[in-house]
């Protein structure tokens, strides 16, 4: 664990958690942390998608107990099994993950994928055409705004960590989904053997040093631009990278994707004032040197009710929302021309977002204005889904993988 750097004093108040499917892999990830500090707390994720799956939720929670392991059950309830099983079971897992986290005070999650899973990845990636970055497969450690995502055994091959539990007659749950070839990483399990597992890893640790040399790349870029609490940046140039361009695209627009890195890669050949999935690009003018980029405001959609905990736009998140009826949420828009006082390109003004009732703005938040007294702790503050920097990294495989 050394490789991930400092963790906060081990103290009952700052657990490290660990998610625990029940498998042998991640229940040895549980042991192993156990013995490394006190401060530890499972996830057991119960999908109920398959009869008796809350039994073996249960009989994983009790395995946890009796390694002096605190546990939390969490149950997903809105699975129907029918369409794109394993992608929406996993993006509602991490979801619930990161809400028990949050409830717990965990900073830090650890998961249980290993040297296999990581060589499966990186097939299945590369079948699909992936880019050199995703090939690179999965991160040795992911961080989000509010949690970090911690893989410490992706250079532990499967075996080991089954022979450990066995060495110590700890009992595991087998999933027979893991056994059925009408999923693609169950065919790609089954076809490898460890040498060719070792060849995809140095494969994947390839692309790793890549990805992390890039990382490192962006870091220096994000040091020479300016990102307004506003929502908008401002660069004396283009970053080289059409994909880094992507990151800030989408951050901007709030949009779920970055645009087409062929719009993108044509942009950073031959810079111009465009408009593009969601975001705006022009030159900066009497704002500074190179380019703004900013929301379009018209690709905003209509009102929304304000309440706590509202995500504006995918941009601007609502805290200690004000009990006051009739209150909405949506852009500035032609209204901004009574805020040109404000020193902000008027563009940006008009995609703030605006207290509405009815048809009037009675404030605009990020501005300070029209916010009552009355309202404490209330805040729209810029919080964006995509995040450009966010200290991530990737296996490079320069030691052996541990068979």
């Amino acid at each position: 664990m050394q490789g991930f750097g400092a963790f906060p004093s081990d103290d009952p108040r700052f657990p490290i958690g660990v998610a625990v499917s029940g498998g042998a892999d991640s229940l040895c990830l549980a042991w192993l942390l156990r013995r490394w500090r006190r401060a530890v707390r499972a996830f057991v994720v119960d999908h109920g998608l398959r009869e008796g799956s809350a039994a073996e939720a249960a009989l994983t929670a009790s395995r946890l107990e009796a390694l002096d392991i605190p546990v939390s059950v969490l149950r997903i309830q809105a699975l129907d099994g029918t369409r794109r099983l394993q992608e929406t079971a996993r993006a509602a897992r991490y979801q619930i993950l990161a809400e028990a986290c949050a409830a717990h005070g965990i900073l830090d999650l650890a998961l249980g994928h290993h040297a296999g899973d990581q060589a499966e990845t990186f097939l299945m990636r590369k079948a699909h055409g992936s880019t050199p970055y995703g090939l690179a497969s999965m991160a040795l450690s992911r961080e989000t705004p509010h949690l970090r995502y911690l893989r410490p055994l992706l250079s532990i091959a499967p075996e080991r960590l089954r022979a450990t539990l066995q060495a110590h007659d700890i009992e595991w749950v087998e999933d027979p989904s893991n056994q059925k070839r009408c999923f693609e990483r169950v065919r790609i399990r089954q076809d490898m053997d460890a040498a060719a597992r070792c060849d995809r890893l140095v494969e994947a640790g390839i692309y790793g040093a890549l990805r992390n040399r890039r990382s490192e790349a962006v870091a220096r870029w994000l040091a020479s631009i300016r990102l307004d609490p506003a929502g908008y940046a401002v660069m004396a140039a283009l970053p080289d990278d059409p994909a880094l361009l992507g990151q800030l695209w989408q951050m901007i627009s709030g949009a779920a994707y970055p645009p087409s890195p062929s719009d993108l890669a044509g942009l950073v050949a031959s810079p111009r004032a465009m408009t593009l999935s969601g975001g705006i690009l022009y030159e900066a003018g009497r704002y500074g040197e190179g380019w703004i980029l900013a929301r379009e405001v018209a690709a905003i959609r209509a009102q929304s009710a304000l309440c706590q905990g509202l995500w504006w736009d995918r941009r601007f998140k609502v805290r200690g929302a004000p009990t006051q009826p009739g209150l909405s949420v949506g852009a500035l828009g032609p209204e901004s021309r009574r805020y040109r006082h404000h020193p902000l390109p008027s563009r940006v003004l008009a995609a703030l977002p605006a207290l509405w009732r009815g048809g009037s703005v009675v404030g605009v938040p990020t501005l300070g204005e029209g916010v009552s007294r009355d309202w404490p702790g209330f805040e729209v503050a810029f919080e964006p889904a995509a995040s450009l920097s966010n200290g991530s990294r990737w296996p490079e495989y320069r030691e052996t993988v541990k068979t």
